[in-house]
């Protein structure tokens, strides 16, 4: 894939981090505030609880990365047996995963919110582990948790998963997966340390904002994946209907004339 197109998908997946802020408020920001209280009290304020936040949010970016590479890696195998261009191909995908989101930040369910549920199957097999990391008096712990809580069931992760998918390599793919996570840090972290100024996020506007930006997106996947479909099947047809190229000396599409006189300039040169 060339540099251009990752920096799309990149892009994309910033997109996603930002018009999902508002699903990650409502379904991280409670656990994020609820851990705040599990660290040691003189460290609940200022600069200190920042980086208590921040390191969670590392721990999670690092799943999410891991989860990245391999879904890049694996979307590569795919999108080379598949027919057409395979950019075009990730495109379109990209674009229906987009309107799947859509209806999940509109609270429409759907698609992800069975992908949700699927999830909660190995979430509940690694929530015991986080028990035993708690409280968090210690940086490697607050690391560790943020680890295990990257594999918290999210349809919003796993429409960037998606797009990792058809970023065409692993390293694509954590790069994706890399972004997304970083923008997600903010509001997840900003809930944790002042929860209880960030009401404004769970407005029904900010949703129907968050709602209508993601259609945007969709209808731009879309319509970048026709338009790269189209202008590939254009430009082999242009391809396969000229003579010049097609065509051998002496096959029927070349004139007697251009043969001939192709013969005529060879015997000069030989004498």
């Amino acid at each position: 894939m060339n540099p251009e197109s990752v920096f799309a998908l990149l892009a994309s997946s910033a997109l996603i981090a930002a018009t999902g802020s508002i699903h990650c408020v409502g379904m991280c920001g409670g656990i994020s505030s609820a851990l705040t209280f599990t660290i040691p009290e003189q460290q609940r304020k200022g600069i200190s609880l920042w980086l208590w936040q921040i390191t969670l949010g590392l721990g999670r970016i690092s799943t999410y990365i891991v989860f990245g590479g391999l879904a890049g890696m694996l979307g590569e195998q795919l999108l080379n047996l598949l027919p057409g261009p395979a950019m075009a191909l990730g495109l379109a995908l990209s674009g229906v995963l987009m309107l799947l989101l859509a209806l999940h930040l509109a609270g429409k369910g759907g698609m992800l919110a069975q992908l949700e549920r699927l999830g909660q199957g190995v979430w509940r097999r690694l929530q015991p582990l986080t028990k035993k990391l708690l409280p968090l008096d210690h940086p490697i712990k607050a690391y560790a948790l943020g680890a295990l809580w990257g594999f918290l069931p999210c349809g919003l992760v796993y429409t960037a998963l998606a797009l990792a998918a058809t970023s065409g390599g692993a390293l694509p793919g954590a790069l994706i997966m890399a972004v997304f996570g970083v923008i997600t840090i903010v509001p997840v972290a900003t809930t944790g340390v002042v929860a209880s100024q960030l009401q404004g996020f769970r407005s029904p506007g900010a949703r129907k904002a968050a709602v209508a930006l993601t259609l945007l997106l969709a209808v731009g996947f879309l319509v970048m994946a026709w338009q790269m479909s189209s202008g590939a099947g254009h430009a082999m047809h242009q391809h396969t209907s000229d003579p010049a190229v097609t065509a051998p000396v002496g096959s029927p599409g070349t004139s007697t004339t251009e043969t001939d006189s192709g013969q005529a300039h060879g015997h000069h040169q030989h004498h």
